[in-house]
């Protein structure tokens, strides 16, 4: 599907997509040389720690790479909080006007979760020279974030870094109605423009993944988090992964998880 969008030249037609063809010789050159790979784990992003199913699912995956023979190191990149401070900031540039003109079209309330992001109302818009100090410290966090992943071609073995990184999409394994309250787990990847595939691994067992006892929270959100979990609801409930690759390698990042997803069916 996508060779077939990127088929129609969309570069031509809208000035912000970039002009970049479908490039067969990426993705075959992933698929491949998909034995060699080597990954990544964030288990736990510092900020919202995953519900018991999900850090089973991350735990499935990595096992799976280890037995398919592939490297699998830590993930200990800048702090993913500073990543999200950043990018939160950029939400709220003009005050909210944008989503509540939106929402007045109709009439219909914001949900709660996007009244607690923008308010009852618009608030103050930033300056410009808000927005442009936000606009220097996201640059300087990607290349603070891509000297990071530079780094780990010592750790690898290859004297490459990491072809991906393998990570919880969300801390919990679907969406509950007002519980969405933390995306940081796919925040990082919005803000440092990377390349992200998302891969079903398993279904939540109430059997297995009892809620953690003596859970230490971080902070409310990491509370809310924990405590929203009930293994009852959640019982059956699929479970999915995403692995993640630097900005514009979608080929590569398809392919990887196309091969990932095999991996996990030998099982």
């Amino acid at each position: 599907m996508v060779s077939a969008i990127l088929s129609k030249e969309p570069w031509l037609h809208d000035p912000l997509v970039h002009d970049l063809p479908w490039r067969d010789a990426v993705y075959g050159l992933a698929k491949r040389d998909s034995a060699k790979l080597t990954f990544a784990v964030l288990r736990d992003d510092g900020v919202v720690t995953p519900n018991p199913p999900v850090a089973r699912a991350v735990s499935i995956v990595v096992d799976a790479l280890k037995a398919a023979g592939h490297k699998v190191i830590d993930w200990t990149p800048p702090p993913h909080k500073d990543v999200n401070d950043i990018a939160a900031q950029t939400w709220l540039f003009d005050g909210g006007k944008d989503v509540h003109t939106a929402f007045a079209l109709s009439g219909e309330p914001p949900v709660p979760q996007v009244e607690w992001v923008y308010g009852k109302e618009p608030s103050n818009e930033q300056s410009a020279s808000t927005i442009a100090a936000v606009n220097v410290a996201k640059r300087k966090m990607q290349k603070d974030y891509m000297e990071y992943w530079n780094s780990t071609a010592e750790l690898t073995g290859t004297g490459k870094p990491v072809d991906a990184v393998l990570a919880p999409l969300a801390p919990f394994p679907a969406a509950r109605k007002e519980t969405y309250r933390y995306v940081g787990y796919s925040m990082w990847v919005n803000l440092l423009d990377y390349t992200s595939v998302v891969v079903p691994v398993t279904n939540v067992d109430k059997s297995i993944d009892q809620a953690y006892k003596d859970f230490s929270a971080r902070d409310e959100t990491d509370k809310f988090t924990n405590d929203a979990y009930d293994p009852e609801i959640f019982d059956g409930a699929h479970v999915s992964v995403q692995l993640v690759g630097r900005r514009l390698q979608e080929e590569k990042m398809l392919a990887v998880a196309e091969y990932v997803d095999k991996v996990l069916r030998r099982k």
